[in-house]
C-alpha cells in the first residue's frame, strides 16, 4: 500500500506539472495568435488611412478633426472578435517652434498623428492589444486650422502623470465625442481644437483607477464643482489638470463593544474625493460634496463590502435615535484625524474598518477621560471601577484607548445596576475620583487637570 501510494503521488505530481505546462503553453500560443492577427488587422487599417487624402484623415461624425475614419469598429477575424480604436490628433512639432514656446508657433497644428489600436478585449485601455502610430503631413505648406490647443494632464496624488488613461472629450454643440489615451507623461494635447467657452466635458478613467468627470459651472450645476467643464480660447494653449489615483476597497464591519457583529443597522458613509462644494450663503455655509455619499445597511452579517472607492477621508454617521444601539467610534484609530467618526483610505488599498456600537439595553458604562482645559482625549489613562459591596464584588481597572474611552464591562456578563466608584489616573495629571450610577447604557465624562 505504501509503495502504491508513493507511486500514485509521484504520478500525480508529474501529471499536474505537465498539465500546468501544457495550459500555460496553450495560453501563450493563443495570445501569440491573437497578437499576430491584431498586427495584421492594424497594418491593414493603417494602409487604408494612407490611401486617404489629407483632408479625409480624421474621425467620422464625432471627432474634433473630421474625416472618414471610424472611431471604433467590431470585426471578426479567423473566428475571433477584435475591436479597433482609432484616434486622430494634430501634432505641434518643436522643429518650427511650439505654441507659447520660444520661438512661438502661431500655427501649432503642424501635421496629423493617427493611432490605431486593435484589441481582443472591448476596452480601450486594455493591455491585450497592439497599437500602430503614423504621422501624416499636409501637402505643401501646413494648414491654418484655427482654434486653440487643449492639453489635459492626468496626475496621481504625487503629481506623477498616469499613462494610458482614457480621456473622453465631449462637446455636444460642436459634435465632438471622442476618446484619447494619455502618453507616458499622463497627458494629451489637442492642437487645432475649436474654441468654445466652458462646453468641453472631460472625463478620465482607467481600470483600477477612480474615475473623475467635469461638471457645468454654477448655476447650471446647483453646486460649485471641483472640476468645471473646460474652455478653449482661440490661439491659446489651454491646460487642464485632473488628479486621481488607484481605487480602493473597503470592508466595513458593524459590531458591539464585545466584538459581536450587529446586523441591519442603517447609517451614512461619505467622503473621499470631493465633487465640489455647496454654494456659500449667509445662512447656509459651504460644505463639501463628495463623489461617495451613500445611505447603507449592515445587512444580515453586519458587514459591507464596498469596492472602487477613492482615496481620502471618510465620515461615518449614525443618526437613528430610535435604535437600541448608540455609535461609539470607528476603529482603528487614525492619529492625523483624531476623530471618532472618521477614517482614511489610501489609494490602491484594501482596508477593514470597524464601526463600534454600545447596546443601550444592557447595564454598561462608557467613561471618557479628557483634558479639562483643551477637551483633548487622554489615552492610556487608568480607570478603576469598583463596588465591593455587591454579592460578587466588582473591581476592574481598564486603560483608555486613543479616543480616551474605557468601556465597562470589558466582557459579558453585564454590570449590575448599582452605584460604582471611579478612580482615574494619568501620567502628568492629578488623579480624580467620582461616582457613577449604572442603569442600562450609561456615560460618564471625566476631566483631568495637569499637575
Amino acid at each position: 500500500m505504501i509503495e502504491a501510494m508513493a507511486v500514485l503521488f509521484i504520478f500525480s505530481l508529474i501529471a499536474v506539472t505537465f498539465y500546468s505546462v501544457f495550459t500555460i503553453g496553450t495560453k501563450h500560443i493563443i495570445e501569440s495568435k491573437n497578437t499576430l492577427a491584431a498586427i495584421s488587422l492594424a497594418t491593414e487599417k493603417m494602409e487604408i488611412v494612407r490611401s486617404l487624402g489629407y483632408g479625409q484623415i480624421g474621425i467620422k461624425d464625432n471627432g474634433y478633426i473630421e474625416g472618414d475614419i471610424l472611431e471604433t469598429e467590431d470585426l471578426i477575424l479567423d473566428g475571433r472578435n477584435f475591436f479597433v480604436f482609432s484616434s486622430v490628433t494634430y501634432v505641434d512639432d518643436s522643429r518650427d517652434g511650439t505654441e507659447d514656446g520660444s520661438p512661438d508657433d502661431y500655427n501649432p497644428a503642424d501635421y496629423k498623428r493617427v493611432t490605431i489600436k486593435v484589441a481582443w478585449e472591448n476596452d480601450i485601455d486594455t493591455r491585450r492589444a497592439v497599437s500602430l502610430v503614423s504621422d501624416f503631413a499636409p501637402p505643401g505648406v501646413e494648414e491654418i486650422v484655427g482654434g486653440g490647443t487643449l492639453v489635459v494632464k492626468v496626475l496621481n496624488r504625487s503629481s506623477v502623470g498616469i499613462s494610458q488613461m482614457t480621456v473622453h472629450i465631449k462637446n455636444s454643440g460642436l459634435g465632438i465625442d471622442e476618446n484619447f489615451l494619455t502618453d507616458s507623461g499622463g497627458g494629451i494635447s489637442l492642437p487645432g481644437i475649436p474654441a468654445d467657452d466652458n462646453d468641453y466635458e472631460i472625463s478620465v478613467s482607467k481600470s483600477g483607477y477612480f474615475p473623475i468627470e467635469t461638471f457645468p459651472a454654477y448655476p447650471v450645476s446647483n453646486f460649485s464643482p471641483a472640476y468645471v467643464h473646460a474652455s478653449v480660447t482661440e490661439g491659446n494653449k489651454n491646460i487642464y489638470s485632473i488628479t486621481t489615483d488607484q481605487s480602493s476597497n473597503l470592508s466595513l464591519k458593524t459590531e458591539d463593544c464585545f466584538g459581536n457583529s450587529i446586523s441591519n443597522l442603517s447609517f451614512n458613509l461619505k467622503g473621499g474625493m470631493k465633487k465640489g462644494d455647496t454654494i456659500n450663503l449667509p445662512d447656509n455655509p459651504s460644505v463639501p460634496i463628495y463623489y461617495y455619499d451613500q445611505n447603507l445597511n449592515s445587512g444580515t452579517n453586519g458587514r459591507n463590502e464596498i469596492a472602487d472607492l477613492s482615496y481620502g477621508n471618510y465620515i461615518f454617521s449614525f443618526t437613528d435615535t430610535e435604535s437600541s444601539y448608540e455609535f461609539v467610534k470607528v476603529s482603528p484609530f487614525n492619529e492625523l484625524l483624531n476623530d471618532r467618526t472618521k477614517f482614511a483610505m489610501e489609494s490602491g488599498s484594501s482596508s477593514e474598518i470597524k464601526a463600534v456600537f454600545a447596546d443601550k439595553n444592557i447595564n454598561s458604562l462608557l467613561v471618557t477621560v479628557q483634558d479639562k482645559t483643551t477637551s483633548a482625549p487622554i489615552k492610556n489613562a487608568s480607570v478603576k471601577l469598583q463596588n465591593l459591596s455587591l454579592p460578587s464584588p466588582y473591581d476592574v481597572t481598564l486603560t483608555t484607548d486613543e479616543y480616551g474611552l474605557a468601556y465597562f464591562p470589558n466582557n459579558l456578563p453585564e454590570l449590575v445596576a448599582e452605584s460604582y466608584s471611579l478612580t482615574i489616573e494619568a501620567e502628568g495629571y492629578a488623579s480624580a475620583t467620582d461616582n457613577a450610577t449604572v442603569n442600562k447604557y450609561t456615560k460618564k465624562e471625566i476631566n483631568l487637570e495637569l499637575n
